[in-house]
């Protein structure tokens, strides 16, 4: 399970909140993991999966950001409701180097100028505010995109994936992590599916998750001096562990084929039992 960053600059050498943690839960037991940049983050993820399918076993990995945008954005960017021809274009545009250095911002005026009015993505340090990106979410209209999706109409506490900017923002993070997961698309092919938007097996599996789905669960098991982002993917890690193979698996097959799904929502219950299995 990983918690993701937006960050621009490297994440501090001793481990702060609001940065990358990697939490793992398997044969080689649990282990939480501090990562200072994306990039860093990425390679160790290839290396555990790499070393997974070298010993045949299957993974589940969750990234806490959208997989998906609300119905219709994709078409709107790519002429395709294909969830993936959005991720390839992000992966095209984006620029994200080592020290965490990117090119969101730009990206998102590039996406915002594709619409009429103002919008649909806002949010930004208020000196980086343009007509094109404004740094307040009151200030976008009339660009037709729904504000929500579906999911997040089930899950009132999860942020509009527009939000780029503040707390709770999901928006930045989604940017700078699907062209991450494009990249490991193209580096597993057919051993790598997406739920729910895939249907076919794969030793490797990625999912959306929301690391608070269980926060009172969290908080209650969180260690004395833990970060709480560690603490969630933690837990959230055993969770999914603890469920039985086909429980997990009807779970990530959930959702909408568009705008993706938060997997395990409305499980919470078999979740939290399954952390005493």
């Amino acid at each position: 399970m990983v918690d993701w960053s937006a960050r621009s600059a490297p994440s501090p050498a001793r481990p702060v909140k609001d940065a990358i943690f990697i939490a793992e839960h398997g044969p080689e037991g649990e282990k939480v993991t501090y990562h200072r940049t994306r990039a860093a983050a990425q390679a160790h993820l290839v290396a555990r999966f790499d070393h997974a399918l070298a010993e045949g076993w299957r993974v589940t990995a969750g990234f806490d950001f959208p997989f998906g945008y609300p119905s219709g954005f994709a078409r709107a960017v790519t002429g395709s409701d294909d969830p993936f021809a959005l991720w390839g274009w992000l992966a095209e545009v984006i620029t994200d180097d080592e020290r965490n250095a990117n090119n969101r911002w730009e990206v998102a005026e590039k996406l915002n100028a594709l619409f009429p009015g103002v919008g649909p993505f806002w949010g930004c340090p208020a000196a980086r505010g343009t007509p094109t990106l404004p740094a307040r979410g009151s200030l976008r209209h009339g660009h037709g995109m729904p504000e929500r999706r579906a999911v997040e109409e089930r899950l009132k506490r999860a942020q509009p994936c527009w939000k780029l900017f503040t707390t709770g923002s999901v928006g930045s993070q989604t940017l700078l992590g699907l062209p991450r997961l494009q990249a490991l698309r193209r580096r597993y092919g057919d051993r790598l599916a997406v739920r729910p938007f895939e249907d076919r097996d794969a030793p490797i599996l990625l999912a959306e998750v929301y690391p608070s789905l269980l926060d009172r669960e969290v908080r209650a098991r969180q260690r004395p001096g833990e970060i709480l982002d560690a603490a969630q993917v933690r837990v959230l890690a055993a969770a999914f562990a603890g469920l039985s193979p086909d429980r997990r698996d009807a779970m990530l097959r959930e959702g909408d084929r568009e705008e993706g799904w938060i997997a395990g929502l409305g499980h919470e219950a078999e979740l939290i039992a399954a952390l005493a299995a």
